[in-house]
């Protein structure tokens, strides 16, 4: 069960809250969570590169509140607030509820499965080994205090005219079927010559007491 369900989405409710956090009637449901997944799309495609480690979305009547929380700000906001001015632009296109933008920094970007896996995406697309980016990261996320990570990537890893394959890092304990443990899980494809490579990321942070 552990390999088939999302760590975050397993402990819904229980150790984690919800990205999301509306209330919607009839056919009201259905555009809201449209509109979000276009949303969250257009702010990942647009803020490749900047470290999000994840979109937070609130509704209320007639507006829309979104929160990100990138290890990069700088890169989000722009000069003079320019960043910011071509995401309002985006998202205005895309919903007709008022927006409000708010962005976080993340202290620690190495403790993030969102931003680890986007970052081994990026390195492999400029043909960095796979095993000594999964290496790097995972010591990396260990030494900012994380309890375990589990790395592990699937596809034409050693260039284009290999054999599709999977090659996984281990560090620490993962322990996916215990919802007291505070799993932190992302997935992330890194487009390359030889063609798409997934990545999927666990970390450890430790137990989280009732």
């Amino acid at each position: 069960m552990s390999k088939k369900v999302d760590a975050r989405g397993m402990r819904a409710g229980i150790t984690k809250d919800w990205k999301a956090t509306w209330f919607a009637e009839d056919d009201m449901y259905s555009k809201y969570l449209l509109e979000d997944d276009a949303i969250r799309k257009y702010i990942a495609k647009l803020l490749r590169g900047a470290g999000i480690d994840e979109i937070l979305i609130e509704r209320s009547i007639k507006a829309v509140k979104i929160t990100i929380r990138v290890s990069r700000p700088g890169i989000v906001i722009g000069k003079k607030g320019s960043g910011l001015m071509t995401m309002r632009l985006g998202l205005s296109k895309l919903t007709k509820s008022d927006i409000e933008l708010q962005i976080e920094e993340m202290k620690l970007p190495n403790m993030s499965a969102n931003i680890v896996a986007e970052t081994i995406a990026l390195q492999l697309e400029k043909r960095i080994s796979a095993r000594r980016a999964m290496n790097v990261a995972a010591e990396r996320a260990m030494e900012s205090g994380a309890m375990g990570v589990r790395i592990e990537i699937a596809g034409t890893i050693q260039g284009p005219n290999s054999i599709a394959g999977q090659e996984m890092v281990s560090k620490g304990a993962v322990p996916t079927q215990t919802l007291r443990a505070d799993i932190d899980f992302a997935k992330a494809v890194s487009y390359t010559r030889g063609g798409t490579i997934g990545i999927k990321v666990w970390i450890n942070k430790g137990e989280i007491s009732s």
